[in-house]
């Protein structure tokens, strides 16, 4: 029996978008860089770029969750969807990230990395504070502001990806291709 397999039960791999055989289940989502990507970067730029990944994380998740509450808002056409706990908890996970942004220790080289997200923060947290703003105009929920700022905050980040730290926006190590590109 395969390592994979005993990681996965039947359950697991009925919800699973991979065969419980396939390799890439063999990763963890969670995951830090590859240990060759890493060979002949300084000591200084690993340790930022570890660090950076965190708050890079949570600034994904943070975005999520506020694209979450406005597909929410919007499809409902009211505030209350902003009353939810998961405001509070994208609300906490932001301000973790922009104060872990804030304490990054960035190598010269990478103060324009640093500097891009600490925009990204602050955006989200932008978004974040336009959600308790958001009016009722003629019976229409003007969701403008909060969009544009979560519009933004996203493309910040985006712009932040560095794959050798696994900064990505999407992780397609699990996705549902990989089982047929191995069989390649």
């Amino acid at each position: 029996m395969s390592s994979v397999s005993t990681r996965w039960s039947i359950i697991d791999s009925a919800t699973a978008v991979h065969r419980v055989e396939c390799q890439s289940l063999a990763q963890d989502a969670d995951d830090g860089p590859a240990d060759a990507a890493l060979n002949g970067l300084d000591d200084q730029v690993v340790g930022y770029g570890l660090e950076a990944r965190r708050a890079y994380d949570e600034l994904k998740r943070t975005i999520g969750q506020v694209a979450g509450l406005l597909i929410l808002a919007q499809a409902g056409g009211r505030r209350d969807a902003f009353d939810l706990p998961a405001l509070r908890r994208a609300e906490a996970v932001q301000e973790e990230a922009l104060d872990r942004v804030r304490r990054l220790a960035a190598p010269a080289r990478l103060a324009a990395h640093r500097q891009r997200m600490l925009q990204a923060a602050e955006l989200a947290g932008r978004a974040l504070r336009a959600l308790g703003d958001v009016a009722i105009v003629a019976g229409e929920i003007d969701l403008t502001q909060a969009s544009n700022d979560l519009t933004r905050a996203y493309a910040v980040l985006q712009s932040t990806s560095e794959s050798v730290f696994g900064m990505t926006m999407v992780d397609f190590r699990h996705a549902c291709c990989t089982c047929g590109a191995m069989k390649r």
